[in-house]
């Protein structure tokens, strides 16, 4: 599929590096297959030009932007009322339990967790940006390394949880701070695997040019290559954030046989009173993470992707 939709990338000058595919080039030019799917493509074409008539019942009208604007305020009335009704029964559901203290325990885990997360995804966009874009701009090189990258990001990261156990145990460190790498090793590769989608999209042309006006060193990151990767970095990034704090309740709390260790934080939290069976904190716990992935989206990620998408998209 890369090999087939690299003849959609328009550019003025011609690609150093043609994507090249066996599987493509078997089914391009063998005329047995082309002939075996040849009644599936004819079928899918008809699906897809096939213009679909919807009898008019109702006479036609136009809407105006007075009655969009009512519309619009209905619709988020109606969903400021399910929140208010779903607050009202997580209060009405923990409230015999709980008390203001829990509350505060749950934010301050949730400021930790916020805390390692921000850390984490900060130290994977310094060391997998620029692997990322080195390898993107190496065709040849990319397509030996996703695999390989592909098969990390599938592989089952609490297989490693022994082996954390083990080495903090063994060196007597800190779970604090040495269980927190278990929450991004999942997750990491989404900014490796976007970063070098945007290095392989980058234009010809520019990089041409930026050689023709000589720009080199940090000048060449800031100007060319960082600004033309930002809009996938942002969606791996978001992808990646996301993905660390879902791991956060998993990689907080490990155990290996009898051993038990935890870092305090709010999917230690999470994992803990689950072991426990305590649904009120359970629900406490995932109803404050949710909050701050919500708060988290709205104050940060969604005004950084819509930069991205206002300031250095390359279309």
């Amino acid at each position: 599929m890369v090999a087939w939709a690299d003849k959609f990338r328009y550019e003025q000058a011609a690609a150093q590096v043609v994507s090249r595919s066996w599987v493509l080039d078997l089914f391009q030019q063998t005329k047995a297959l082309n002939g075996l799917f040849a009644p599936i493509g004819l079928l899918l074409d008809y699906i897809v030009r096939a213009r679909l008539g919807v009898p008019s019942i109702l006479p036609a009208w136009r809407v105006s932007k007075l009655s969009m604007r009512v519309i619009d305020a209905l619709w988020f009335a109606a969903l400021a009322l399910g929140a208010a009704y779903l607050i009202r029964a997580l209060l009405r559901f923990v409230e015999p339990t709980l008390s203001m203290d829990d509350l505060v325990e749950v934010a301050q885990s949730g400021g930790l967790t916020f805390l390692r997360v921000a850390v984490l995804i900060v130290i994977a966009t310094l060391v997998w940006v620029p692997i990322g874009v080195a390898i993107g701009l190496r065709p040849a090189v990319a397509e030996k390394i996703q695999p390989i990258a592909q098969f990390l990001a599938a592989f089952p990261v609490n297989l490693l949880f022994p082996i954390a156990v083990y080495m903090i145990l063994k060196f007597n460190l800190d779970p604090n701070i040495w269980l927190s790498p278990l929450m991004i090793l999942g997750t990491q590769w989404y900014i490796l695997f976007n970063v070098i989608a945007g290095a392989s999209a980058f234009p010809s042309d520019l990089r041409e040019a930026a050689a023709t006006f000589r720009i080199r060193g940090w000048n060449w990151w800031r100007k060319v290559i960082l600004p033309g990767v930002f809009p996938y970095f942002v969606t791996g990034a978001i992808t990646a954030s996301g993905g660390a704090w879902n791991a956060s309740i998993v990689a907080e709390a490990v155990s290996w046989g009898p051993t038990k260790l935890s870092a305090n934080g709010l999917g230690a939290y999470i994992a803990l009173a689950t072991e426990a069976g305590d649904f009120p904190r359970i629900a406490l716990g995932i109803a404050m993470m949710s909050t701050m992935v919500v708060i988290m989206n709205r104050l940060f990620w969604r005004p950084l992707y819509a930069l991205a998408e206002r300031r250095t998209r390359l279309d």
